[in-house]
């Protein structure tokens, strides 16, 4: 089975809804403002995006379609004059200060769109890092359901009925037992301790704190805990325990097999160095000059550590980009660099968030000293 049933699409939307609305000023979602922002490239994408909104609108709250397309979006760049680019734009500043609830559904059309652009999309990043800091201060609550778009495919390598297999697959595991169960297990290695290290036969070997940060857990609800500590949001497909380091804690070296940069493209054999929290030198077997550009066409601190991540659902696959799945997979970690205010609940402020993946099928991951991962499964 690959493709989702009318039934299956019904209940995924009513609980994207429900989750989404009923923390709000009042439980049956009445009376919020709500966007939700589709890609327009796949017409099954359109529908359920559609199908979300009615659903809105059967609990009394107030919608406001915004359609996207990356091929719009690199036309725009290509078209608007550059001190247009640089500005905040009235419309979009005015959507984070009012909105209650942003969802987000979709994927990439276009995971390379800023190819020969990236000189005009870094005159946007002080904006983008404007409309971030502003969603978190007011705690919008957000979902991004993710949704497989068959150009994507094609750009990650992949046939896109290949690709939907794996999305559907990996939405069905974000409500099973076995995730759930390994979501516990791992966030109980992680709670309360204070340092972790990352080794691989690769030579990766780095180290970093994570005392006194809350250790948060991917499932497909938005608890009164999670509400508790500010976290009000959601990813379907789901599955992974993530913590914001230290930010200035992270030393040692690291090996990524592939990167795939939104937006930019992929990096064979990524490794970097961190000193102090800081990436202070990147190479590559392909693709060196992608992550730098990536990093020059962003603001802020957005080469500090800011996440680690243990993928935990048993139907996730590697896409080759589509990173709502990718960073879910069992038996990997991921490390990211850049933003981790918010739901991360650490401090850097940058325009970017770029997370990584590693398959640990080499690999241990220690806490405190005692191995917690090893060879990709949880240690005994």
């Amino acid at each position: 089975m690959s493709e989702l049933a009318p039934a299956e699409i019904d209940q995924i939307a009513r609980f994207l809804v429900a989750e989404s609305l009923r923390i709000g000023r009042r439980s049956d979602g009445s009376g919020e403002s709500v966007v939700i922002r589709y890609n327009t490239a796949d017409q099954t994408c359109i529908d359920f995006a559609l199908k979300v909104e009615e659903e809105c609108w059967k609990r009394g709250a107030h919608t406001l379609l915004r359609p996207l397309n990356y091929g719009r979006e690199r036309i725009k760049l290509s078209t608007k004059p550059e001190d247009s680019l640089g500005e905040v734009e009235p419309l979009l500043l005015r959507l984070v200060e009012t909105e209650d609830v942003d969802l987000y559904i979709g994927e990439y059309d276009d995971p390379n769109f800023t190819a020969g652009l990236v000189d005009k999309w870094k005159l946007g990043a002080p904006s983008r890092q404007k409309y971030t800091g502003i969603v978190d201060e007011r705690k919008v609550r957000w979902a991004y359901m993710g949704w497989p778009i068959p150009s994507a495919a094609k750009a990650y390598g992949l046939d896109p009925p290949e690709f939907r297999r794996i999305f559907f697959d990996s939405i069905r595991q974000s409500f099973s037992k076995d995730l759930m169960e390994l979501i516990k297990h791992y966030g109980d290695a992680l709670n309360g301790k204070e340092k972790v290290r990352i080794l691989a036969k690769d030579g990766t070997d780095l180290s970093f704190a994570i005392k006194g940060r809350p250790v948060l857990l991917d499932d497909p609800t938005i608890s009164l805990e999670d509400v508790s500590r500010g976290d009000v949001g959601l990813n379907i497909p789901c599955g992974e325990v993530f913590v914001a380091p230290l930010e200035t804690t992270a030393n040692g070296t690291i090996l990524f097999e592939e990167v795939a940069i939104s937006g930019f493209g992929k990096v064979k054999n990524l490794q970097l160095e961190f000193t102090n929290g800081r990436v202070v030198s990147a190479s590559a077997d392909d693709g060196a000059d992608r992550f730098s550009s990536f990093l020059e066409a962003n603001t802020g601190d957005k080469d500090l550590i800011a996440e680690l991540g243990i993928g935990c659902n048993p139907g996730a696959k590697y896409t080759g980009g589509s990173i709502i799945v990718d960073e879910k997979i069992y038996g990997t970690i991921h490390l990211a660099i850049g933003s981790n205010t918010g739901s991360y609940h650490g401090i850097n402020k940058a325009s970017s968030h770029l997370d990584m993946i590693k398959n640990m099928k080499q690999g241990e991951l220690y806490v405190d000293g005692k191995i917690i991962m090893k060879n990709g499964a949880p240690a005994t």
